[in-house]
């Protein structure tokens, strides 16, 4: 099965942390929602995979009003196969959601939320420029249930510079009271270009990053809640099916400025470009390249150790014997240091050192 996701690049404001593709100027709503919807037919004549997840990811996709989000889930089910049991994901901003905008985007078929939360402590949120306060929050939260929808996640940043690891145990007490089936949470990286890096804002050291870390995991735990990813926890069966879909290798189709796309051996994406993107010239506005087995490699190691699934052993002897005996050398060294472990036939990172993964998987990587 495969996945779609659909880019909404608009914003009201960028926040500080923020260094995805996005823009503030709205104008252009009504334009590009006609130039999505020109795509999917598009993109359909290739595109020919069945569809069990549609994700809705920006920018700010609780922008759009719920019959505009209605029109782009029609021309999706108009042209692909969809499943009757699709996941639909929507992210949005605590403070776009009042009841009726629930209701009825429930009502219209979106059956899972990500919300934006990030922090419940107003400083924090103040810091980030985030549009919402810490009440928003919570009563965007308490709104989503009561409106009917029974898979809420929410995402969380932890690691912020100004912040420590009692008022994260503090933010945290907070997120598990809360009523949602799943949290996705990052750790805060100051990124080139983004408005923290020119405030010339520094990344936290490594002890207080893993302290924090440490104590994310234990909290969720406690809350019942499954590591399954090294960003992402969840109650029993409520994972994003979407997001699996791309650490499992499953073929996708990014719609939208700045999307990106994989299927039939080839990585595609939209340029990041609006105006560009609503001249409907679709093909001028994609680039693609075809995956070597150097790059299928790599991409089975990234995605493999950062979810609790791990690596196929099996998979990496069928289909990378070029590659195995490096393999076979780069994964007995980290089981002795403590950092993989194998089980039932796959090479698995331990939680509490998916802290460090990046550093494992760069012996791994073959350039």
């Amino acid at each position: 099965m495969a996945g779609i996701y659909i880019h909404i690049p608009f914003c009201f404001s960028r926040c500080g942390y923020c260094d995805f593709y996005k823009i503030t100027d709205l104008h252009l709503i009504e334009k590009y929602i006609q130039s999505l919807q020109n795509e999917i037919t598009f993109r359909s004549e290739s595109f020919r995979f069945p569809v069990s997840t549609v994700y809705f990811g920006g920018g700010t996709p609780s922008l759009l009003k719920p019959h505009q989000l209605e029109k782009i889930m029609l021309s999706v089910f108009n042209s692909f196969d969809v499943a009757a049991d699709t996941e639909i994901t929507c992210e949005c901003n605590p403070d776009d959601l009042s009841f009726d905008y629930l209701k009825n985007i429930c009502e219209s078929g979106i059956n899972r939320l990500s919300i934006g939360v990030q922090s419940l402590q107003d400083y924090d949120l103040q810091t980030m420029c985030r549009r919402h306060h810490s009440a928003q929050a919570i009563k965007a939260v308490e709104q989503s249930a009561k409106a009917g929808f029974r898979n809420i996640g929410v995402d969380l940043i932890y690691g912020l510079p100004w912040s420590n690891r009692t008022l994260f145990a503090e933010n945290l007490k907070l997120f598990a009271s809360l009523p949602v089936q799943h949290l996705s949470a990052y750790h805060l990286t100051i990124e080139e270009g983004t408005p923290f890096f020119q405030r010339n804002m520094k990344n936290v050291d490594n002890d207080e990053s893993l302290a924090q870390y440490l104590l994310l995991c234990e909290t969720l735990n406690r809350k019942g809640m499954e590591h399954y990813e090294i960003s992402n926890f969840c109650m029993p069966d409520f994972y994003s099916r979407h997001n699996s879909s791309y650490w499992n290798d499953s073929p996708y189709l990014g719609l939208g400025a700045g999307a990106h796309s994989y299927y039939d051996g080839k990585r595609y994406w939209n340029q990041q470009n609006v105006e560009l993107y609503c001249s409907n010239q679709f093909d001028s506005v994609r680039e693609d390249e075809i995956l070597s087995k150097t790059d299928l490699f790599n991409e089975q190691i990234m995605l493999g150790l950062r979810t609790k699934r791990g690596v196929d052993l099996a998979k990496i002897q069928a289909d990378f014997t070029c590659f195995i005996a490096e393999f076979n050398v780069q994964a007995k060294k980290w089981q002795e240091r403590g950092a993989l472990y194998i089980e039932n036939n796959h090479l698995i990172c331990n939680e509490e050192k998916w802290f460090i993964v990046d550093r494992v998987i760069e012996d791994f990587i073959i350039v």
